[in-house]
């Protein structure tokens, strides 16, 4: 048997590219959109694993578009930073007293609704008082006596002899 050695793979692998602006627009758009969702995903996996706080502001040049991730907010990393203040102190109390306002406003929003359902069945309710009359017993048939069906109590369906 004659078997080749020096057959080479034509396959492309990870290759090391080489650092430098793309000239061709659109693969610049294609690379920048790829390269920014993957820095944003390591992020998130930084954020998760060790609770670190981050704020990242990416701006793209084709479309002047600022695209920005931050862990908890952009607002309290920042604070942070100026102040040195510790985000947990600054935002948890207004973080809290501001989950506090949300939550009484939906207290309140659904006891109204809830006067507003009350106040639907009682019209029901009132409704059917008025509507029952001593004939048909409310109108529905599981209302009406028995004895008052066919002689067998089967006057709805009729079953084979």
């Amino acid at each position: 048997m004659n078997v080749n050695t020096n057959v080479v793979k034509k396959t492309q692998r990870r290759r090391k590219i080489a650092i430098k602006p793309i000239d061709n627009q659109n693969s610049r758009h294609v690379t920048f959109s790829k390269r920014r969702l993957g820095l944003f995903k390591k992020a998130s996996e930084l954020c998760i694993l060790t609770g670190a706080e981050i704020v990242i502001l990416v701006q793209s040049l084709k479309r002047q578009r600022l695209f920005t991730f931050s862990h908890p907010s952009a607002d309290a990393v920042i604070d942070h930073y100026v102040t040195g203040i510790p985000s947990s102190s600054l935002s948890s109390s207004t973080t809290d007293e501001f989950n506090l306002q949300q939550n009484n406003q939906y207290y309140s929003h659904m006891c109204k609704d809830l006067e507003a359902e009350k106040k639907k069945k009682e019209n029901i309710e009132e409704e059917k008082l008025v509507n029952i009359d001593d004939n048909n017993n409310g109108g529905y048939w599981w209302n009406e006596p028995i004895d008052t069906k066919g002689s067998d109590g089967c006057d709805y369906y009729s079953l084979p002899s």
